[in-house]
C-alpha cells in the first residue's frame, strides 16, 4: 500500500474538513492518506519544513501568509522546493491569477466550489508525477554514486600501477650499475619507457575532467562554502568524495600517513563543522543531486 501524507492549509475549517472528506471517499484500496492541517501559510510552512509532506493543497486568500506567498516561501526552501503544490481559490479565478499561481510554483489550480471527482483526479496525477520525479531523481543519484565508485577504483588502479612501475625502475636502475657503460642504453631506454608511463603531475589533472563529468558542481561549491582551503585540501576533498580512505589518500598525494590524517582534521577545522559532523559524510554530499 501506498503511503501518502498531505498537508491541506485554509482558514476556513469547514473547507479544510471538505477537502479532507472528498480524498477520503475516491481512496483506491491500494492508496492511503495522512493528513496534516494548517490555517495559514505562516504556520503551513513551519510544518512543511518539519514534516516534508508528499503535496501541499492550500487556499488563495489567507490570513499572516496567503497561499501565493506559502508557495514561494516553499520553492525558495532547499529542502522543500520540490514538493508539488495545488492551489483552491473562488475568488481569484482570472486567466491572470492562474498563470501567477502557475508562474509562482503552483502545479495545479482548482476552482471553488470544489468538486470532489476533480479533485481527487488533479491530486492522483500530483503524487504520481511527484513520485515519477523521485524515481528519477534516486536513479539519477544512484548513477552518479556507481560512477563515483569507478572513479575511485581506476585512481587506485593508476596509483598501484605507478608504484610497482616505480619499484621495477629502481631495481632495473640499481642493476644498470652493475653493468659496464656499453651495456646500459637498452636499460636506460626501458627506463624512459616506464617514465612515460608513469602518471606524476598530470594524473591530477586527468582525475580532475573525470570527476567534473560526474559532479560538475563539487569544486564550486566546495570553494564558495570555504574559499579558505587551499589547493592541497580542495585535491584531498575530492578524493575523500570518491571514497578513497586516509590511507589510500596519504599515499595518492605522498604524505605520510599521519600526515594525511592531520591534513583531514585541519580541513575540517577550517570548515568550522560541527563535532558530531563527520568530514567524510559532509564532503561526499556536495554537489549532489
Amino acid at each position: 500500500m501506498k503511503n501518502y501524507r498531505l498537508l491541506v492549509v485554509d482558514d476556513d475549517k469547514h473547507n479544510l474538513m471538505v477537502v479532507i472528506q472528498y480524498l477520503e471517499n475516491q481512496l483506491e484500496s491500494d492508496i492511503s492518506y495522512e493528513f496534516l492541517t494548517a490555517p495559514n501559510g505562516k504556520l503551513a510552512l513551519n510544518i512543511a519544513q518539519k514534516t516534508q509532506p508528499d503535496l501541499i493543497i492550500t487556499d488563495w486568500d489567507m490570513p499572516q501568509m496567503n497561499g501565493i506567498e506559502l508557495i514561494k516561501a516553499v520553492k525558495q526552501d532547499e529542502v522543500i522546493k520540490e514538493i508539488p503544490i495545488i492551489i483552491i481559490t473562488g475568488i481569484n479565478d482570472a486567466a491572470e491569477d492562474l498563470r501567477l499561481a502557475l508562474d509562482a510554483g503552483a502545479v495545479d489550480y482548482i476552482q471553488k466550489p470544489v468538486n470532489d471527482i476533480e479533485l481527487y483526479a488533479r491530486v492522483a496525477s500530483a503524487l504520481q508525477l511527484y513520485d515519477a520525479y523521485r524515481t528519477i531523481k534516486e536513479q539519477k543519484l544512484a548513477i552518479e554514486e556507481q560512477k563515483k565508485r569507478e572513479l575511485g577504483s581506476k585512481t587506485l588502479q593508476v596509483y598501484e600501477k605507478n608504484q610497482i612501475l616505480d619499484t621495477v625502475k629502481s631495481k632495473l636502475e640499481a642493476f644498470l650499475l652493475d653493468l659496464k657503460p656499453d651495456d646500459r642504453p637498452n636499460g636506460k631506454a626501458i627506463i624512459k619507457i616506464i617514465d612515460q608511463s608513469i602518471y606524476q603531475d598530470n594524473h591530477w589533472d586527468a582525475f580532475k575532467e573525470q570527476f567534473e563529468l560526474i559532479n560538475p558542481h563539487f569544486f564550486k561549491i566546495l570553494t564558495e562554502r570555504h574559499p579558505e582551503l587551499t589547493n592541497s585540501e580542495i585535491k584531498m576533498c575530492a578524493y575523500i568524495n570518491v571514497g578513497l580512505s586516509i590511507k589510500e589518500i596519504a599515499d595518492f598525494m605522498n604524505l605520510e600517513y599521519r600526515g594525511a590524517r592531520v591534513k583531514k582534521t585541519r580541513i575540517k577545522q577550517k570548515m568550522k563543522l560541527d563535532p558530531e559532523v563527520k568530514i567524510d559524510d559532509y564532503v561526499q554530499e556536495l554537489g549532489k543531486g
